[in-house]
Order: structure tokens, then sequence, then C-alpha cells
């Protein structure tokens, strides 16, 4: 039985003035499912998020989530619909503590059904101890591991169908990286489906069911992340044959 996408977008394209930085985007992912966006730096995957959640307007093409159109709906409207983004360099609100960084998301919360297990203060402070030990204290003081958690956290209290992460390896130590990483099957195992933008090759075909490669704004190759090779990965990756470190 096939499944319909929970997002998708047909066509796509967008950009910054008259600067035009996606070309004709197809890109879908299941509910459930976690797929990874892998590209170089200034591929166009970071824009694509942006575009997939509102904050940058297409200039044609089509967004759908839950087979509902919603290719002109805000940013803000998209969280109430059950999408959420951990942006990249996380941009918590400083000057507040963990808790009152996790209780302003819950302020924004999708209504979720009576039989469904919707995440609170406490399953976060299961997944992550260490934000239960730090709760007082003042996010601009953790660790930039720790304030990705409190990131990732934040967008979890929204109660998502999808978790679009961008870059949360980016600047952290490869031993924090792993404890995030290992979080991401128990959110997945909530029900949550995840987008994981990453420039780590291998740390996003290990950790993804699928994967698409972006190349100067175009989608270059997509495929099982089981199944792909190196030689296909890197031609997508570069355009040309390098090896993908």
């Amino acid at each position: 039985m096939n499944v319909s996408p929970l997002l998708a977008s047909r066509a796509l394209c967008a950009g910054y003035g008259d600067f035009q930085a996606l070309f004709g985007v197809d890109f879908e992912i299941s509910p459930g499912e976690v797929v990874a966006l892998i590209g170089a730096n200034g591929a166009g995957k970071s824009t694509l998020l942006k575009t997939l959640t509102g904050l940058v307007p297409l200039r044609s093409g089509s967004v759908s989530f839950a087979g509902i159109d919603v290719s002109k709906t805000p940013a803000h409207a998209l969280v109430a619909h059950g999408l959420a983004m951990v942006p990249e360099g996380r941009r918590l609100f400083r000057g507040m503590s963990v808790e009152d960084n996790l209780r302003v998301a819950a302020d924004h919360a999708r209504p979720v059904a009576a039989n469904a297990r919707p995440w609170t203060l406490e399953r976060l402070y299961d997944l992550f101890p260490v934000l239960a030990e730090r709760r007082r204290q003042a996010v601009e003081t953790l660790s930039g591991g720790q304030q990705q958690m409190v990131a990732i956290g934040r967008a979890l209290m929204t109660q998502p169908k999808l978790l679009l992460c961008d870059e949360i390896s980016l600047g952290l130590a490869p031993k924090v990286i792993l404890e995030i990483y290992e979080m991401l099957p128990v959110i997945r195992q909530a029900g949550t489906a995840i987008l994981l933008v990453e420039q780590d090759v291998t740390l996003a075909s290990r950790s993804s069911d699928r994967f698409y490669c972006m190349l100067e704004g175009r989608i270059t190759l997509t495929a099982r992340s089981a199944d792909v090779t190196r030689e296909q990965i890197t031609q997508a990756y570069f355009g040309v044959k390098h090896e993908v470190g």
C-alpha cells in the first residue's frame, strides 16, 4: 500500500531578490520516515528548508503538508499544522532558562489526539537528562551540545508531525554529535518524521532511510541510504568525480 507523503514539494523554485536559489525541486518525506538532505555549502539545502517552512516565498511550484496545499501558508501557521524546525545556530532565547525556553514553545503547541502521548517537560528530561540538571540555568551559559538539545526539545514541545533539523552537528565535538544522533530513533519511534540537513555524508547516510543530494539548487540524486554507492554520492555531491571525505 502506498503511503501519501507527509510533506512534498513539486517543481519548487525560490530565491532571494533577483537571485534564484532553487530550480524545480521535487521532494517528499513520508510519515515516520527519516530523510537526509546533503550537499556542500551553497548547494541550497537551508534555502529549501526555509521555503518548505514558509520563511522564503515560492516563485513557482507547490508545497503540501498532510495533504493540504501550504504553498502560501506563513511559518507560524505551519507550526500549528505540525511542522517544526531546529534552525542552524539554534536561536535560543538568551537571558531565559532552559525550562523557560521549552515552556515558550509549549504555548504554541499543536493540539494532539486524546490517545496520543505528547512531549512534556518530563519526557524531554528523560530524553536529555542533562537538561533536567540545568533546567534553571540560562541557556547562554550551556555548552554548544546542551544548547542544541534545548533547541531540539523546544521544537518537540510544539508536538510536531515532522521535525526539520538544519545542521544540528555543526561546530560540535564528535562525542556530542553521537549523543544527539542517538536520540533521533527515540524521536522517530514517538511517531515524528525527521528531515536532516547535514554536510557529513557518512553521518547522514547512517542515520536516514533515504537521502537527497543537492548541487547548485537542484536535486542531483535521491536514493535509499543503504543502497547507494560511494561513487554515486560523489558524482551527485560535486558534479564531478571527487572523493567524498
